[in-house]
C-alpha cells in the first residue's frame, strides 16, 4: 500500500496519547520522588503511578474517567504501547551500559557461586510451581512446559539497577558483599536473558520442539558472534570517525541508538525479544574506550527522566489487582521467590568462603527484583504465555521484593565484618579525575619552542604509561591578505615553527618505542586560538599547552584558546629550552580547593607513570586583619610551624589526598611552612633545587580580560625556580561520584 493513501492520525487521537503521555510521566516521577525520599527505589513510584491511574484504582472508583483517558481502542492502546516499548528498549541499552563484566574478576570464585546457588534453586522452584499450578492459572493447558519454563526463569532473575541503588545507600558497594552482589548479578541477568530470549523464541511455535530450541541457541550463538567480531569492531572505528570528524551535537548518542535500534530488531526478527538485542548492544558500547561519559551521562538523563518512567507506568497501567481474586497465589509465588535466593544465594556464598552474614547479606540483596522482573511481566504478557492474574503476580513479586530487599539488608550491615582490604577499598575512586584511566588522547599546540617540550614532556609519559595517543598540532598562522595576493602566493608565513621537524623528532624520542603513538597535524589559519579550539572539539581529553608567564595575565592567543576550551587544559612554562626526559620531584601546593585536587590528581597521575616523588606544599596564611578590612602581613618570610599544629596539618592533608594518592598507588610527602605571603613562599621553595616541577591548580577568573588566574599564580608562574604547570579544569568543572 502507498503511504500516501494511508489515512493520518486523527486529532483526537493525537491529543489524548498527549494527554497520557503527561498524566503518566508527571505522576510517575512526583511518586518515584516520594519513594526516594521514603529510601525506596524509584521504580516503584512509577509503577504505582500506573496503578492509580489504571483499572486498580482509577477504573475501579472512577471508570467513566478512566475510560475517556484510556478508551478501550486497540489503535489508540498501541500508540501508547509503542513509547513504552521504547523506553523498554533504551532501559535495557542502559542496563547493559552499567554491566562491567571485569568486576567478576575481583571475587570470581564467590560471585559464581552465589549466583550459581540462586540460579538453580529458583529454576527449580519456579519450574515446579509452574507444573504443580492448577490449569486455571495458565493461557492454554497446553503450554504448560513452556510457562513453567518461563516463571522459572522470572522467579530466577535478578534487577542490576535496583540492586546496585540499594548498595549505594547503604554505602556497601565497595565491601565485598557488594562486589559479590554486583558480579552475581551480572551472571544472573546474563543468563537471565539467554533463558528469556530461548522461552520467547519456542513460544512463537505454541509447543516445545527439540529442533526449534536448537535452531533458537544456533541463531542466538551466530548474532552474538556478529555482534562481537564483526559489529563491535566497526563500531568501534565508527564511534572515533563520528567523534573527531563529525560536528553535529549529539552524533554519537545518533550512533549509539542506531547500533542499539539495528540489534534490537535483529533479536526480534530470529525470533528473540528485542530487549535482548538492546541489552547486548549496551554490553559492547561499554567495552568501546572512546564513548564519551557526557552522551552517555546524556543518554541516560533522557532515559530515566522520560521513557524509563512512562514504561514502568505503562507497566502499572495494566495491573488489575481486582483480578487476583485473593492473595494465596501472589504470597505463594513471593514466598518461593524470596525463600529460594535467600537458600540459593546463602548455600552459594558459604561454599565461596563468605561468612554466615555475608551470606545472608547476600541472599537479601539478590532478592531484588525491581524493573528486570517488570520487564520479564511484559514480555510474558504480549507472548501469551501469562493470564492477567499471573502477570499482576509476577509484578507484585517486582513490587514486594524490591521494597523488602533494602529493609532486610538493613537488619544485617551492622554484623558484616570489614577486613582491611575493605577498609582501604572503601576510601573509593577519588572524587575529581582530570584523565581517564585507560587510552587518554592529549593534544599540544607546539611552534617548536622549549615551553612546548616542556608540555610534550609531561604528556609523553602520561601517553605511554596508559596507552593512549598524543597529537602536536602545528598550526601555520597567515595574516589576513587580499585575493590578489594570496593568488600570487606572496602572503607572509609566521616565521613561529622554524626548526619544526627536529623538534617533533625530538617529542617522538620522548616516547620511545612508542613513538607511533605520536600524531602530528599540520594546519594552516588566519586565526591560530580558532583552529586550536576546532582541533580541541575532536575526541580529545586533555589539551596541554607551553606559554611564557606574561601569557598568564593578559590578552593573547593562549587566553583565548583558555575562554573557549571545553576539556581540561595543562599550561606549561619550561624553567629552561632543554626539558629533562622526566620530571622526579614534585611540588604541589594544596590549600584544600577543588582545584588543588585537581593539581594533585594530575601530579599523581604523572608520578605514577615515572616514579616521581610528590610533596605537598601547605602554606599557613599568617596574615592578620586591622582596621576592618586592611590585611598586614605578620611576616613575609617562610617559617616552620609549631610541632602539634603541623602534626595536625599534615594528618588533615594526608587525610584528604589519601585515597587520591592510593587510587594512583603512590606515596607522597607533606611539607608544612607559615608566611605572610604565600606566593613569595611557593617561590622560594620552589627556588631551594629539591624539585624539578611546580604543579599548581587555578581557576580561570573571568573578569575584565578573557584569561585571568590571579596574580598570586601568575607571580608564581613568572618567578618559580623550576618548570611550572598549571592545571585548569573544563570550564565547568564536575565531581564524578
Amino acid at each position: 500500500m502507498n503511504p500516501t493513501t494511508l489515512s493520518p492520525l486523527s486529532g483526537h487521537a493525537v491529543l489524548t496519547l498527549l494527554l497520557q503521555l503527561a498524566l503518566l510521566l508527571a505522576l510517575a516521577r512526583t511518586l518515584a520522588e516520594a519513594m526516594r525520599r521514603m529510601g525506596q527505589p524509584a521504580v516503584i513510584g512509577e509503577l504505582l503511578a500506573g496503578i492509580l491511574i489504571g483499572p486498580t484504582v482509577l477504573g475501579h472508583y472512577a471508570p467513566g474517567a478512566f475510560a475517556a483517558l484510556f478508551p478501550q481502542d486497540a489503535a489508540q492502546f498501541h500508540l501508547l504501547e509503542v513509547v513504552s516499548m521504547l523506553g523498554m528498549v533504551l532501559l535495557l541499552l542502559l542496563t547493559g551500559l552499567e554491566t562491567d563484566l571485569r568486576i567478576m574478576r575481583a571475587m570470581g570464585r564467590a560471585a559464581v557461586l552465589t549466583s550459581a546457588g540462586g540460579l538453580l534453586v529458583n529454576l527449580a522452584a519456579g519450574a515446579t510451581l509452574g507444573f504443580a499450578l492448577p490449569d486455571a492459572y495458565l493461557v492454554a493447558p497446553e503450554t504448560r512446559p513452556i510457562f513453567a519454563a518461563f516463571l522459572a526463569t522470572a522467579l530466577a532473575i535478578t534487577a542490576m539497577p535496583v540492586i546496585g541503588k540499594i548498595l549505594i545507600d547503604l554505602n556497601l558497594i565497595r565491601r565485598n558483599v557488594g562486589i559479590v552482589t554486583l558480579s552475581a548479578g551480572v551472571i544472573d541477568d546474563t543468563i537471565g536473558w539467554l533463558l528469556l530470549s530461548v522461552i520467547a523464541g519456542l513460544a512463537g511455535a505454541g509447543s516445545f520442539s527439540l529442533r526449534g530450541l536448537l535452531l533458537t541457541l544456533a541463531e542466538l550463538v551466530a548474532f552474538l558472534v556478529v555482534m562481537r567480531h564483526v559489529v563491535y569492531p566497526i563500531t568501534r572505528r565508527a564511534l572515533h570517525f563520528v567523534n573527531e570528524r563529525v560536528r553535529l551535537a549529539g552524533s554519537d548518542v545518533t550512533l549509539i541508538l542506531v547500533i542499539t535500534f539495528s540489534s534490537a530488531a535483529a533479536t526480534e526478527a530470529i525470533g528473540i525479544h528485542a530487549v535482548f538485542g538492546a541489552f547486548v548492544a549496551g554490553l559492547m558500547i561499554r567495552q568501546v574506550p572512546r564513548v564519551r561519559s557526557e552522551s552517555l551521562h546524556m543518554l541516560e538523563t533522557f532515559v530515566l527522566s522520560a521513557l524509563s518512567p512512562i514504561f514502568f507506568a505503562f507497566v502499572g497501567l495494566k495491573v488489575d489487582l481486582w483480578a487476583l481474586g485473593g492473595f494465596a497465589l501472589p504470597a505463594l509465588v513471593i514466598g518461593v521467590a524470596m525463600t529460594g535466593k535467600l537458600v540459593g544465594c546463602y548455600s552459594g556464598a558459604r561454599l565461596g568462603g563468605m561468612s554466615h552474614w555475608e551470606g545472608v547479606a547476600l541472599g537479601f540483596g539478590m532478592n531484588a527484583r525491581g524493573a528486570m522482573e517488570l520487564i520479564v511481566a511484559m514480555i510474558g504478557l504480549s507472548l501469551g504465555l501469562l493470564t492477567q492474574q499471573m502477570y499482576s503476580t509476577i509484578v507484585l513479586v517486582a513490587v514486594v521484593t524490591s521494597f523488602l530487599a533494602p529493609l532486610l539488608l538493613r537488619t544485617v550491615v551492622s554484623r558484616l565484618p570489614m577486613s582491611e582490604e575493605e577498609r582501604r577499598r572503601m576510601a573509593g575512586e577519588p572524587r575529581v579525575r582530570l584523565l581517564p584511566a585507560k587510552q587518554p588522547r592529549i593534544l599540544v599546540p607546539t611552534a617548536g619552542g622549549g615551553n612546548a617540550m616542556g608540555a610534550f614532556a609531561l604528556a609523553a609519559a602520561l601517553v605511554v604509561h596508559r596507552q593512549g595517543g598524543l597529537t602536536a598540532l602545528y598550526v601555520e598562522r597567515r595574516e589576513r591578505q587580499g585575493l590578489v595576493r594570496r593568488w600570487l602566493g606572496r602572503g607572509r608565513k609566521d616565521l613561529a615553527g622554524q626548526g619544526l621537524d627536529q623538534h617533533l623528532e625530538s617529542v617522538a624520542a620522548r616516547l620511545g618505542d612508542e613513538r607511533k603513538r605520536l600524531h602530528v597535524r599540520r594546519v594552516a589559519s588566519d586565526d591560530a586560538a580558532s583552529a586550536i579550539l576546532a582541533e580541541a572539539g575532536r575526541d580529545y581529553d586533555l589539551l596541554m599547552i607551553g606559554a611564557a608567564s606574561q601569557h598568564l595575565a593578559g590578552h593573547s592567543t593562549i587566553s583565548e584558546v583558555m575562554a573557549g576550551k571545553k576539556l581540561p587544559a595543562i599550561i606549561v612554562r619550561s624553567f629552561d629550552d632543554e626539558s629533562p626526559e622526566r620530571f622526579r620531584r614534585i611540588l604541589v601546593p594544596v590549600e584544600g580547593s577543588v582545584f588543588s585536587i585537581y593539581a594533585a590528581d594530575f601530579a599523581f597521575a604523572y608520578a605514577r607513570s615515572v616514579g616521581a616523588e610528590v610533596t605537598l606544599l601547605h602554606v599557613v596564611n599568617e596574615t592578620r586583619v586591622v582596621s576592618g578590612s586592611l590585611a598586614i602581613p605578620e611576616s613575609r618570610k617562610r617559617r616552620a610551624v609549631s610541632h602539634e599544629r603541623q602534626t595536625a596539618l599534615a594528618a588533615r592533608i594526608r587525610e584528604d589526598y589519601g585515597a587520591l594518592a592510593e587510587h594512583h598507588e603512590i606515596s607522597f610527602g607533606v611539607r608544612i611552612l607559615a608566611s605572610g605571603d604565600p606566593s613569595s613562599t611557593i617561590i622560594e621553595e620552589s627556588s631551594t633545587h629539591q624539585y624539578d616541577l611546580l604543579v599548581l591548580g587555578a581557576e580561570n577568573k573571568v573578569l575584565a580580560q578573557p584569561l585571568f588566574f590571579g596574580q598570586g599564580t601568575a607571580a608564581i608562574v613568572e618567578r618559580a625556580g623550576c618548570t611550572t604547570a598549571v592545571v585548569v579544569p573544563s570550564n565547568s568543572p564536575t565531581r564524578t561520584d
